[in-house]
């Protein structure tokens, strides 16, 4: 449980991509708020040529030099605006290199920008990495898929923050970045509930659920929440993902947070759930948390 929002240090992942771009702008604006350091990382992997050019000269071959190079311009850029920003290249496979360097650097928060895979008229869905590293990560992550509004204002001035449950131990754990979030900008959480079957022809059921969920969120934070909570909006399984996008549009929502957690057939094309199908919609950044107790 935590009781104070603490992002000193956030580690920004960049493949030079135009996803990147878009997460960078998010990055600057999260680090200015919070006075914070980006720690840059650019997970280099080096062709055959490259590997044995190094070996042989013992010195750095191109293909690594001009990474450096770009992403110190990059870091430079930022480094302007008054931002604190340390810079890596590092070999190896994404999804490792990642979650090694936010132990290795410290992080408090991940960003990633994702691009959805487009499989037809309004359907797009995360790459395996991003889900592995979502699933894995020890820290919150802000992803920002290519959905998002462009423009660092939605998450500097959020009207409100939606925060995603399916009443799940997971759900839960999230529960409290939402309302810390809702504090440190004074805006109101609003609940996205997705009903269990049982209740979704049961509005008395429906209604205790409610209930009881929000009052166990309002325990969670040892002082009153400013703005509190406002009442769930009940989601049922067959619209999910639309009513969530087209509800973040209306409400100018700068933020969806939600909790997940590794399921015990990982392999089962895991991004076609309902959270790695919002990643790619979603029109504005999404905060994951991993709850590693369940």
């Amino acid at each position: 449980m935590i009781n104070e929002l603490r992002i000193k240090r956030i580690l920004f992942a960049t493949g030079f991509l135009q996803s990147s771009g878009l997460a960078l702008d998010y990055t600057k604006a999260i680090a200015r708020h919070f006075q914070a350091t980006i720690v840059m990382v650019h997970v280099l992997k080096l062709p055959d040529a490259g590997i044995q050019s190094e070996m042989v000269t013992m010195r750095p071959c191109m293909t690594r030099l001009a990474a450096r190079e770009q992403l110190e311009g990059i870091a430079s850029g930022v480094r302007r605006t008054g931002i604190s920003v340390e810079t890596y290249v590092e070999d190896g496979f994404q999804c490792d290199v990642i979650l090694r360097a936010v132990t290795a650097r410290t992080a408090d928060m991940l960003v990633l920008g994702v691009h959805g895979v487009h499989l037809g008229i309004g359907h797009y869905f995360v790459g395996s990495n991003t889900e592995k590293i979502l699933l894995s990560a020890p820290c919150p992550t802000l992803t920002v898929g290519s959905q998002a509004l462009a423009g660092v204002d939605p998450i500097l001035h959020p009207k409100e923050i939606l925060y995603f449950s399916d009443f799940t131990p997971e759900a839960e754990a999230a529960a409290p970045y939402a309302l810390l979030l809702g504090k440190e900008f004074q805006v109101p959480v609003d609940v996205c509930q997705l009903l269990p079957k049982r209740a979704e022809a049961d509005p008395g059921l429906c209604q205790k659920l409610s209930d009881e969920y929000r009052e166990r969120m309002r325990r969670m934070i040892p002082e009153p929440h400013s703005n509190g909570c406002l009442p769930a909006f009940h989601l049922n399984r067959g619209m999910v993902i639309e009513e969530i996008v087209k509800r973040a549009q209306r409400q100018l929502a700068g933020l969806i947070v939600l909790g997940v957690r590794k399921r015990p057939h990982f392999g089962l094309r895991v991004h076609t759930r309902i959270a790695y199908q919002l990643l790619a919609n979603a029109p504005c950044p999404v905060l994951t948390i991993r709850n590693s107790t369940v």
